[in-house]
């Protein structure tokens, strides 16, 4: 699911970039000079403070580049609405669009090679390669530029593992050992060792990234078409699995209906030991769920033969009818705003210290974009602004950097994600429900979503 956030990790603060917001306006070509390009990204109305902010920086922009006039637009994407933009000539010259659409706009050619206007950006060489291969065509060729990632891992309860006699500081790597650890601590503690979501579309999507840490995929590509495979072995296994902790060990509770804040408050109040999660949640855990800082550890995702972990985040890619000027012009705009604060260090370090001012927690590490002595630049810049205890992380840091990233599957994602609920929730509701006849039932259902959604 969409998610508001490596060679190295480093103690990277999460970045507060503007979100996407509703109005669309047209990108004029270059007249008198001036290069016009129209970008998305500008906080709503609704969000007046952050939108000034934006505005600011687009006029500091400007400033620095008199020949680039930027027109804003709120929307935010829709692959629907952009086919009909493109058709009529009203789409944006720059696209911000989430992980889950670029692999299916490469694929019906609805974007522009950037492949050698992205050369032009400075750091380009340094980018970590594995955040530019989901922003890439089957040749090669790029189309995207990230601008924010996160990767899913164990979050775990650091007191939780204590009292069960088990090390903060190693957290489980592999999902035989999820299950070992969440038996034990559920025997010596009585807290349910780990909690998963299951509704409202967050079963899909769990399931989703447990299926890649198997080494499987929910859709796949061929001859520019995608097709449904939810049912396939790793998912099964990964059900099979869960139903085991649910029914044998009773290390998962008894309430199994449990939303994203379910699960999220839940684990800040203490009532589950291990979630999966992106370490992001610990800004929300920390001012929303008032969770312990101690307690809160974090781990690389668990693996089983897959060695790969569910990314996510947001990347500018370019309208097709963009112009050679304004494809400069978008990679300067993404480098001034979106780039330079994650690898050049007076930037990052203002960033840092106007996030520790709004009391957002600063060294909370996110994918980093860009190589290993480029992030070290940056977390020397913020260290005076750090708020969190790198040492509660530290797994997170070290597992993650040695594994695949995997964006979320390209067509129809949170209707996929709709159709698995209901298999997650009956093998952990129904002690006799069978994993491989559950993902049977919904292969049904998602392969004509799939279908439909390409028609």
């Amino acid at each position: 699911m969409t998610r508001v956030p490596t060679r190295a990790f480093a103690g990277v603060l999460a970045l507060s970039l503007a979100a996407t917001g509703a109005a669309c306006s047209s990108a004029k070509p270059q007249s008198g000079g001036i290069t016009t390009i129209t970008v998305m990204g500008i906080p709503p109305t609704t969000k007046a403070a952050a939108r000034q902010t934006y505005l600011d920086q687009v006029a500091a922009f400007e400033k620095a580049n008199p020949a680039i006039h930027i027109q804003t637009t709120d929307a935010a994407f829709d692959a629907t609405a952009y086919i009909t933009q493109l058709a009529g000539g009203t789409a944006p010259t720059m696209l911000l669009v989430p992980l889950t659409e670029p692999a299916g706009l490469i694929a019906r050619h609805q974007v522009a090679d950037l492949s050698t206007a992205a050369k032009d950006l400075p750091v380009y060489g340094q980018f970590d390669p594995r955040v530019l291969e989901n922003l890439k065509d089957a040749s090669g060729k790029l189309y995207g530029i990230p601008t924010s990632e996160y990767a899913l891992g164990l979050v775990y309860n650091r007191s939780l593992f204590s009292k069960a006699g088990l090390d903060p500081d190693r957290p489980p790597a592999t999902w035989d050992d999820v299950q070992a650890y969440a038996k034990q601590i559920t025997e010596r503690t009585g807290v349910p060792g780990f909690a998963e979501m299951t509704v409202k579309n967050n079963g899909g999507w769990r399931l989703t990234a447990a299926t890649y840490s198997r080494g499987g995929a929910m859709e796949a590509q061929q001859d520019g078409r995608f097709t449904a495979t939810v049912n396939n072995p790793q998912a099964v296994a990964h059900l099979t699995q869960l139903k085991k902790m649910r029914w044998q060990d009773q290390s998962m509770g008894t309430n199994q209906l449990l939303n994203y804040n379910d699960v999220n408050s839940g684990f800040a109040a203490g009532n589950f030991a291990m979630i999966i999660s992106d370490p992001g949640y610990y800004t929300s855990y920390i001012n929303q769920f008032k969770g312990d800082p101690a307690s809160f550890g974090a781990g690389a995702y668990p693996q089983a033969g897959g060695n790969a972990t569910l990314v996510g985040g947001q990347a500018v890619m370019v309208n097709p009818k963009a112009t050679a000027a304004q494809q400069a012009a978008i990679l300067k705009w993404t480098d001034f705003y979106y780039l330079r604060p994650q690898y050049d260090p007076a930037a990052g370090a203002e960033r840092a210290k106007s996030n520790k001012e709004s009391a957002i927690p600063v060294g909370v590490p996110t994918v980093a974009l860009f190589t290993a002595d480029v992030q070290q630049k940056i977390a020397d810049a913020i260290k005076p602004y750090v708020t969190v205890d790198p040492k509660n992380f530290a797994p997170f840091v070290s597992g993650t950097a040695t594994l695949q990233y995997k964006p979320e599957p390209p067509v129809a994602a949170q209707s996929l994600y709709a159709s698995l609920d209901t298999a997650v929730q009956a093998v952990l509701t129904r002690q006799d429900a069978d994993p491989a006849t559950e993902l049977a039932t919904a292969q049904k259902s998602a392969t004509t979503i799939v279908q439909q959604a390409q028609q």
